[in-house]
């Protein structure tokens, strides 16, 4: 295996590499946004669960003066997944120590940061794809229906909008549910009159990472390459608007994700003359939807 040049790390260094790592590996992973997170410790089994109470009946009897009603049942759903580990690494040199050793260890970073932050994202974004509803534009049949015609509007939010309300999916504290687009289908949905870009927001609100606007309720992030996508008659993309609590995930924020620097020990054996280092990331993960009615999928063309 090729390797590129460095030698060792500094304590100040791989704290400052971790601490970055960490910020750039999860900086525009969209698709974890609004995610309901649990956190998985060590030695805690290969399974994590998510509780889902099912809603009470509207209690629509008149209550007896000095009576108490009979108690109700409340009921939970639980939703499982087996978390699994992810991971990638690159081998450094040990020639050109005290020359590049700074800027060589942050390209590495930046590099595994990026793998890490796309992987991640991509396993959320699947996660997504298989467990929505899926509503096809312009009410086509099927996927082979689908022309670049058929594009990501108003209209289709607000068919999902509908969707999302008639199946009690909850908004979102600000009444919002989240949209996650790609910059084809967020060129169509621009365009309309009703979008209001995130730079014109007339109140105050926090922004999620790659927020871009809004319209009809919806909150819309944007990804920069890592739209679902499918190869039909014409390429269809993927549209996904959803609730709170549509999409669970284990906290990578909790100790989950890691960057990993490794010298050569003395005992190391395949690697005699500590010629290098490693520098990885390993991931535990599990994503899950958890509730697919507040998952639309709305799947689109777009405008060449």
């Amino acid at each position: 295996m090729a390797a590129d040049t460095t030698l060792t790390l500094t304590g100040e260094m791989m704290t400052f590499l971790k601490s970055d790592f960490l910020e750039r590996s999860q900086a525009l992973n969209i698709h974890r946004e609004g995610t309901k997170k649990v956190k998985h410790t060590q030695n805690s089994g290969k399974t994590v669960t998510w509780n889902r109470y099912s809603p009470l009946a509207a209690a629509t009897t008149a209550l007896t003066e000095a009576t108490n009603p009979s108690e109700v049942q409340a009921t939970a759903a639980q939703v499982s997944a087996t978390v699994k580990e992810y991971g990638n690494f690159t081998k450094v040199s040990s020639l050109l120590y005290g020359t590049s050793i700074d800027k060589q260890a942050q390209e590495k970073e930046e590099l595994l940061a990026q793998n890490a932050n796309e992987t991640l994202d991509t396993l959320a974004r699947d996660e997504l794809f298989a467990g929505a509803t899926t509503q096809l534009a312009a009410g086509r049949a099927g996927l082979a229906n689908i022309t670049a015609a058929d594009v990501l509007n108003v209209t289709e939010v607000r068919k999902a909008v509908r969707t999302l309300k008639k199946n009690n999916a909850p908004t979102y504290e600000d009444g919002f549910y989240l949209g996650k687009i790609g910059p084809d289908t967020s060129f169509d949905l621009m365009g309309d009159a009703t979008w209001v870009n995130v730079k014109t927001y007339s109140d105050k609100k926090d922004l999620y990472k790659g927020e871009a606007g809004s319209i009809h309720r919806v909150r819309f992030l944007e990804c920069s390459s890592n739209q679902k996508t499918e190869t039909s008659t014409v390429t269809v993309y993927s549209n996904f608007i959803h609730g709170k609590e549509a999409l669970g995930e284990v906290d990578l924020a909790g100790g989950n994700l890691e960057l990993i620097v490794k010298n050569s020990g003395k005992q190391d054996t395949s690697n005699p003359l500590n010629m290098f280092l490693t520098i990885g990331w390993k991931a535990t993960d599990a994503v899950k939807t958890l509730n697919s009615t507040w998952i639309v999928n709305i799947k689109t063309g777009a405008t060449a």
